[in-house]
């Protein structure tokens, strides 16, 4: 298999390329990791290999791989719903449609985003089509953590845990992105990415940018109001809104770290450079990293499906007591 845009995991490389090649790929496969981490590039590739009508699959150039690409290949069907779960209905519904031949390919892929959004009543549903599944289908869960599904629905799956990048393969990726940075510059970018290059190479979306800045300037001045008003904005909105705020603001945390120790590199976030020169004057490396913990940690109660207002409330109360801690050493 050609795994172009697929950095590291090279022993999941080699499981599915010598599956491919041996024409026993798994009727069920479940992608386990962080998010940003890379299990919706993988998803894409190897749905894009199933439909690929060329021998180095996915080329790239054929037909389906052009249509897979443009996400209108009608044989690779997405099901994703992050911020509530997938009814039951809809599970049922794909159950039947995978009982019917593909279109134009070989094969037909299902592709289940944020598979821990299934309740357990839709994992049941699932259930049934993994115990007989037709020849020609193939699904593809991506999920965080194998806990947040049915034993069942694990067992009849095989599994793959994308690990975080080497700095071998972040130093790729960065030379790649980022040209023009000292060596100095680099490593330190290796150092605070955490092995997660999506930090460095996804597409921001503005509004959750200001919404991280908001947070940040609110940490700064300490202000406990200030920070309750700046978190508690974001109650009303989704889990996926809410889990993108929170990467932009580790990446932005994240850049004060790269300014705190001497460093004058082109930062990762698209927020403005004073943000995080003004969160390096009033922050330790130590109290970022704290910082850096409780915004993953509510990334993590996202994926368990915990609500919105509480995990804002929890962030609120962690914050105002680092800033507290902070303002109390200046």
């Amino acid at each position: 298999m050609n795994f172009e845009g697929f950095y590291g995991n090279e022993r999941a490389k080699e499981y599915l390329s010598s599956a491919f090649a041996r024409h026993s790929f798994p009727h069920a496969l479940l992608i386990t990791g962080e998010a940003g981490i890379g299990k919706r590039t993988l998803s894409d590739i190897i749905a894009k290999a199933l439909v690929c009508e060329c021998e180095n699959a996915p080329c790239g150039k054929c037909e389906a791989c052009r249509k897979a690409s443009a996400r209108t290949h009608p044989d690779i069907i997405r099901i994703s719903n992050a911020d509530k779960p997938i009814p039951v209905d809809e599970v049922r519904a794909l159950k039947l449609d995978a009982l019917l031949r593909p279109n134009d390919a070989d094969k037909k892929v299902y592709i289940i985003d944020h598979a821990e959004a299934m309740s357990h009543l839709s994992q049941d549903a699932l259930l049934k089509i993994l115990e007989e599944p037709p020849h020609f289908t193939t699904f593809i869960l991506l999920c965080y953590n194998l806990s947040d599904l049915l034993p069942t629905i694990v067992s009849r799956s095989a599994h793959i845990t994308l690990a975080p990048l080497s700095d071998t393969d972040m130093l790729r990726i960065i030379t790649e992105k980022l040209p023009g940075l000292s060596p100095e510059e680099q490593n330190k970018l290796i150092e605070t990415s955490g092995g997660i290059c999506s930090f460095l190479i996804k597409e921001k979306n503005p509004e959750h940018t200001d919404f991280a800045v908001n947070i940040a300037n609110s940490l700064v001045a300490g202000d406990e109001l200030g920070i309750y008003r700046a978190v508690s904005a974001l109650e009303k909105e989704n889990r996926e809104t809410l889990t993108s705020v929170l990467d932009e603001l580790i990446v932005i945390i994240r850049d004060a770290c790269v300014l705190s120790s001497g460093a004058s590199s082109t930062l990762i976030s698209r927020a403005d450079r004073s943000v995080a020169e003004r969160l390096s004057y009033t922050f330790s490396s130590k109290q970022c990293c704290d910082i850096i913990e409780q915004v993953s940690n509510a990334k993590n109660a996202c994926a368990r499906n915990v609500g919105v207002p509480h995990i804002a409330g929890n962030l609120i109360c962690k914050f105002a007591y680092i800033a507290a801690k902070a303002a109390s050493k200046g």
